[in-house]
């Protein structure tokens, strides 16, 4: 076998791309779909020779981080989450065209290359399902102005229950926090409301289970009284009495598109993609359609 570090020596090149990401204690139950990603990423780097380097960081020293990383030529490319994503990073990234891919839509306008799911789109399918079971007062947990991705869910409810002729009343919208208890704290407002929402959708898992908890403590059922569908086939929806109905993404597939796009980045440095990708699915079960599994 050739030894990698004299054909790296040879070639200039490392043959590593390095992961940027927040590693904090129990981020594996906080965020799975990070690790879906990377396990994508590194499944399309592994086919053409290049291995991953995992790198822990935060928004606070990202910045630092990255450019010790390429000042010492550690890797080849930089593939950020975009949970750790600063403006600095983003500067210096701009800067420098070092070889780069963000996982996550920025949450503020830059020049630099990203990779995402199409958020608003998911909304968009979330509130047609609903609409097609004759589900007519339909309301939206989610977390606050902060949380992009449930940003774009509403704007694609929003957008797929006005093509339905529906409306989204400001009240039957309610934002926080996005924990377990905020979610059935929210619920419970909602659920004081008259004439009653015949439908919720959360923007995420843990708002969901709070949600579910909250409407049967009400004695209210699901789906008779009130349809419940929330975003991602995370192990929680399968879980819950009843299983939820999701708007799926395939995340390891985005992990797999921000390889591809490495490699041809690492060849021409100025390659620059800010894209969608990956088509949502969605999987019907027994919080919106009873019977379902």
């Amino acid at each position: 076998h050739p030894m990698a570090s004299a054909q790296s020596f040879a070639s200039g090149m490392t043959r590593k791309v390095a992961f940027l990401a927040a590693l904090q204690r129990d981020v594996a139950f906080d965020n799975p779909h990070m690790f879906e990603m990377l396990c994508g990423l590194e499944e399309a780097l592994q086919k053409r020779g290049y291995a991953v380097m995992l790198r822990s960081t935060d928004t606070t020293a990202v910045s630092a981080l990255a450019e010790e990383v390429i000042a010492r030529r550690e890797c080849d490319a930089l593939a950020i989450h975009a949970s750790v994503l600063s403006r600095p990073l983003a500067a210096l990234l701009s800067r420098t065209r070092f070889p780069h891919v963000v996982l996550g839509q920025p949450g503020f306008a830059c020049q630099i290359s990203w990779i995402d799911i199409n958020n608003v789109y998911c909304g968009v399918l979330a509130s047609e399902h609903l609409a097609s079971l004759g589900r007519r007062r339909v309301a939206f947990l989610g977390g606050g102005e902060h949380d992009l991705i449930s940003v774009h869910r509403l704007e694609g409810v929003r957008q797929g229950l006005r093509e339905a002729d529906l409306p989204l009343e400001e009240r039957y919208i309610w934002l926080g926090e996005s924990t377990r208890d905020e979610g059935a704290r929210m619920a419970g407002q909602l659920l004081g409301l008259r004439p009653l929402p015949d439908a919720i959708i959360c923007a995420n898992n843990v708002l969901a289970l709070g949600c579910v908890a909250a409407v049967q403590r009400r004695g209210l059922r699901i789906p008779h009284d009130v349809a419940i569908m929330t975003f991602d086939d995370h192990p929680f929806s399968a879980l819950c009495d009843p299983p939820l109905s999701v708007v799926d993404i395939d995340v390891r597939e985005m992990g797999v598109q921000a390889g591809k796009f490495l490699l041809s980045a690492i060849k021409k440095p100025n390659l620059q993609s800010q894209t969608h990708t990956a088509t949502p699915n969605l999987i019907v079960r027994a919080s919106t359609v009873e019977g379902q599994g």
